[in-house]
């Protein structure tokens, strides 16, 4: 009988090991597996968090209303952007290189803001005197300080100003504008653009509305450039104070959108109407960048664009 009970006693002792040692051992399995994938992403090890899966919720937010038809557009490229969910929500050949007109000036008052001071001198000398053929801007030798000829540049669209302050660019540097343009294209991340002047009026240049939706973004980061994008006219004087001018801003839905901040048109024959918007969205805390690109109805079909976005999605 003590026989028995010494081996019975042995036998549930060595059950316990057992136990004991293949919990241990999965549980040694899994800190590892855990251990490893700390150590392949790089990322720091919590012994309270090993073995508690991540619980992650995504964000599905603006959700499209399929019901609602999208307009009709003539445009040949487009994308409506909703900036507090970093997504392109609506778009038609996004990556489509195509000229863009005056857009170009974008990238142009970037270039010129970080490479002058903007109370330097410059003059409209005769290589930047009516470049267009449609009229100068300004009189022949006109001075101004480059804050204010910016003014002309973003809210005219002028394509004088733009040779002139391209000029002065050149002379301090001692670098073409377009090779400074282009590097910062690259820079800024703009996969599928090439420029070739600093007005846009060579329709062999081109880019993308995913490029140019890059562009803008990097271009909000200049407070100074894109309060001038939501000015709907504007007066600037000459350096000496003998000439002023007012300009009206190219962009015609000011007071047509009720919650416009701001925007940047272009048209040429070859890129026809193109646009760059950012409309307000206060009821859904974010907002809309809208590009549309090749247009025969640019303004028309940037305020469906915008419109349409508001009833088509649920924001919350």
């Amino acid at each position: 009988m003590r026989l028995k009970l010494t081996i019975l006693t042995i036998l549930v002792g060595a059950l316990s090991v057992l136990s004991f040692y293949l919990v241990y051992s999965d549980q040694k399995i899994n800190l590892e597996a855990a251990l490893a994938s700390s150590s392949r992403s790089g990322s720091g090890f919590d012994l309270q968090t090993a073995f508690v899966l991540p619980i992650s919720e995504p964000t599905y937010f603006p959700i499209r209303n399929t019901e609602i038809a999208p307009p009709e557009l003539s445009a040949k490229s487009f994308l409506v952007y909703d900036t507090q969910n970093d997504k392109i929500i609506f778009s038609k050949d996004d990556g489509r290189a195509l000229p863009v007109a005056s857009l170009t000036k974008l990238l142009s008052a970037i270039i010129i803001f970080e490479n002058l001071d903007p109370q330097d001198i410059i003059e409209i000398t005769p290589e930047s005197f009516n470049v267009d053929g449609e009229g100068a801007d300004f009189h022949l030798q006109e001075q101004f300080y480059l804050k204010d000829l910016l003014g002309a540049l973003l809210v005219k669209s002028s394509n004088d100003a733009a040779a002139a302050i391209a000029l002065k660019v050149e002379r301090k540097t001692g670098q073409k504008f377009i090779d400074l343009m282009n590097q910062k294209a690259l820079q800024i991340g703009l996969e599928r653009s090439n420029f070739l002047d600093p007005a846009g009026l060579n329709d062999e240049g081109y880019s993308t509305a995913r490029d140019l939706l890059r562009l803008i973004r990097y271009f909000k980061g200049y407070p100074e450039l894109w309060r001038l994008l939501g000015l709907g006219s504007l007066d600037i004087f000459s350096a000496d104070r003998k000439f002023s001018h007012h300009f009206t801003s190219t962009n015609k839905l000011f007071g047509v959108l009720p919650n416009l901040t701001g925007g940047k048109t272009g048209y040429t024959d070859g890129a026809l109407g193109c646009m760059i918007l950012e409309e307000n969205l206060p009821e859904q805390s974010s907002s809309l960048i809208v590009i549309v690109l090749g247009s025969n109805d640019r303004f028309g079909e940037i305020q469906k664009l915008v419109n349409w976005s508001k009833l088509a999605f649920r924001w919350r």
